[in-house]
């Protein structure tokens, strides 16, 4: 039987086949995790993309889905070109296309802006 959980040591669940399914924390600390959950967390990958390869957050989200720029293109009914121009850096969308891009690559919208 596991030891009982501490602070420092949630109570972890597995699934049938013993990796961990839930963790078990004392509300307390659930309660400060909700109270930061002001801050928009980024994929891995997409962080990495932006910070060392100085992508725009529209094109490393794009690139984090596996969507080429035509992909994109066909999904928001525009040309290739205007992808292109869109994710280029130092480029403003407007609140409309950052939605429409949202949508597609599931995100959020700050999560697309720098």
């Amino acid at each position: 039987m596991p030891a009982a959980p501490t602070l420092a040591q949630p109570l972890i669940i597995p699934d049938s086949e013993g990796n961990p399914l839930y963790a078990v924390i004392p509300y307390s600390e659930y309660e400060v995790l909700m109270a930061n959950d002001d801050a928009v967390a980024l994929p891995h990958d997409v962080a990495m993309n932006i910070a060392i390869k100085e992508m725009t957050p529209l094109k490393a989200w794009r690139k984090y889905r596996q969507f080429s720029q035509a992909d994109m293109a066909t999904k928001l009914s525009i040309t290739q070109g205007a992808v292109a121009q869109t994710e280029k850096a130092g480029n403003k969308p407007q609140l409309a296309t950052l939605k429409a891009w949202a949508d597609i690559l599931a995100c959020d919208v700050n999560q697309l802006t720098e």
